[in-house]
């Protein structure tokens, strides 16, 4: 099975833009664009704010365990369940992790995690 990565990347909100403008060009002219998954942020330190150790264990818990509920999660990572709504709600928002909505029964959202590997690219 092929390895999904996503890719971070730091740099200024001008040169996303200018990325964004490239790949919309080519995709317009019917030229190839990389479909690899990139976010990018405009600091190391805004980075760091969203994945933190605690984050990153959460994706870990979510890919591996795969738990079928965000309660069921805070139980594998021992947290209190607020906090890890908490934590989910800016990976989400951050595009790092998605939901299913499971509407059998007891309504519940299963949190998935579509990539198994994170590279970081930083410019000096």
């Amino acid at each position: 099975m092929k390895t999904k990565i996503i890719k971070l990347s730091v740099k200024s909100m001008r040169e996303a833009l200018t990325d964004f403008a490239s790949a919309l060009g080519k995709a317009g002219r019917g030229e190839k664009v990389d479909s690899q998954r990139e976010i990018s942020f405009e600091s190391i330190e805004g980075l760091r704010n969203v994945l933190t150790k605690r984050r990153l264990e959460l994706l870990s818990a979510v890919k591996h365990q795969k738990p079928q509920s965000i309660y069921e999660l805070s139980k594998l990572l021992n947290r209190d369940l607020k906090s890890v709504n908490t934590d989910l709600k800016v990976l989400k928002e951050n595009d790092f992790i998605e939901f299913k909505k499971i509407t059998e029964g007891r309504q519940r959202l299963i949190p998935v995690v579509e990539f198994d590997k994170i590279d970081i690219m930083v410019k000096v």
